[in-house]
């Protein structure tokens, strides 16, 4: 899955790691990304960012002001319970939104709270409630009556949660959200990096992913994903993102459906930053990675308030798994980089870093689909051996460049894949510890 289509051609889009682009709702880009999804006949997902209407009206951006479900005050929803019918408005229009503009994956609205388990998450879930009703009201799932052969469309569940609450927060979040009759699930990271790299929260977020996706779907739920005709492999390969930039997603073995296991349903995960790759190679299902905002923050940048991409964008170094050192002070670290290790993008020169913004964009999509391919080669014991050696490989280069060392998160994620799948071949004596 891909964040933003601005610039590109569909020829450069990675179909075979990639069935969706992914955008804000209220991104100046919309139409000529929309545009791009339907020449290369992928999907689209309009992301609503509900979770703006908490910020003052003239903090969100002049974008998002425009749309049909942006509040007229911040919304406070740690404050008292929704009631029925003001959650059925709201999700009647971050819905509605979504379908008009083109979206062939919705997403439920989404909010950020200061504290996990209270009132502001039992506001959420009703609204994901209202949002489930309204698809079935609507029948969502149907193509647009101008493009009847479309495949079915999607709804998916968010679940966005700041970094540092998620280890205490993810069996409440299982088990509620596993009990919502979707097609899948987004999962929104939010936080500083320095929260969002540590082994809790890479821990926390690998076993909740990994717990949704075997989670077995409600009893009666007739959703695309569980009919087998969306994720599972007969749609566009439904994903979505809220994170920005470029952002590459891979099913491990073929679908999101068949990455989420045998009657399982998909996770996407945002907001992971560059230990994504460790995730697929675990098994989740799918990420959002980019060049450019690929860990979104709440409050949101003022920079990207209208889902515009900034202007300087990092360069991505397979060598370092992360992004090469950056400005005036840094270019003659990149030189050295990719002399030593030449690039095999074919989007620039081997022995030199890309110059210029539309190159480095281009040069970050082919390495990030190339991440996304590598990570999902094999089966997830296997794939995480070979993982691990890179990050090895890559800590070293890194010391080269007197780069600090990738943090531990890469190798927190595949220790508590490990312990979920012995867990999960041995029910019985992990019931008994």
């Amino acid at each position: 899955m891909l964040w933003s289509a601005a610039g590109l051609d569909a020829a450069l889009l990675p179909r075979d790691v990639a069935g969706t682009l992914a955008l804000p709702l209220h991104s100046s880009v919309r139409e000529g990304a929309i545009d791009v999804t339907r020449r290369a006949e992928m999907g689209i997902a309009l992301a609503p960012q509900a979770w703006r209407n908490q910020l003052p009206p003239e903090r969100r951006g002049a974008a998002f002001a425009a749309l049909p479900y942006a509040q007229p005050e911040a919304l406070e929803l740690e404050a008292g319970a929704l009631s029925a019918g003001a959650a059925a408005d709201y999700a009647d229009a971050v819905l509605d939104a979504q379908l008009a503009a083109g979206a062939t994956l919705a997403t439920t609205p989404a909010h950020v709270f200061e504290r996990e388990g209270g009132i502001g998450r039992a506001n959420d879930l009703l609204l994901a409630s209202a949002t489930i009703a309204a698809w079935h009201e609507r029948q969502g799932w149907r193509p647009p009556p101008q493009r009847p052969d479309d495949p079915p469309r999607e709804l998916y569940a968010t679940i966005a949660v700041r970094a540092r609450h998620l280890p205490e927060a993810v069996p409440e979040l299982l088990a509620r959200y596993s009990a919502l009759p979707v097609d899948g699930f987004w999962l929104v990271l939010l936080d500083d990096d320095a929260t969002r790299t540590s082994p809790r929260v890479a821990e926390a977020i690998t076993t909740l992913a990994l717990g949704l996706q075997a989670a077995p779907a409600p009893g009666g739920f007739s959703g695309a994903a569980s009919a087998g005709i969306g994720g599972a492999g007969g749609g566009f390969g439904a994903a979505a993102s809220a994170g920005g930039g470029f952002g590459a997603a891979a099913s491990a073995g073929g679908g999101f459906g068949a990455a989420a296991g045998a009657g399982g349903r998909p996770v996407v995960v945002a907001g992971a930053g560059a230990w994504h790759a460790a995730l697929l190679a675990s098994g989740v299902a799918a990420t959002c990675a980019g060049a450019d905002g690929a860990q979104p923050t709440f409050p949101p940048d003022a920079a990207g308030s209208d889902g515009v991409v900034g202007i300087g964008v990092p360069v991505f170094h397979p060598a370092i798994l992360g992004s090469a050192p950056h400005g005036a002070a840094g270019e003659e670290a990149r030189e050295w980089l990719f002399a030593a290790h030449p690039c095999r993008c074919g989007e620039h020169l081997a022995y030199e870093p890309p110059r210029g913004r539309r190159a480095t964009l281009r040069h970050n999509l082919a390495c990030l689909a190339a991440e996304a391919r590598d990570a999902t080669r094999l089966a997830p014991l296997l794939d995480e051996t070979r993982l691990a050696a890179r990050v090895e490989r890559a800590n070293a280069t890194r010391a080269r460049l007197a780069l600090p060392p990738l943090p531990p998160a890469w190798s927190a994620v595949a220790a508590t894949a490990r312990d979920l799948r012995t867990a999960a071949a041995a029910p019985g004596l992990s019931a008994g510890a």
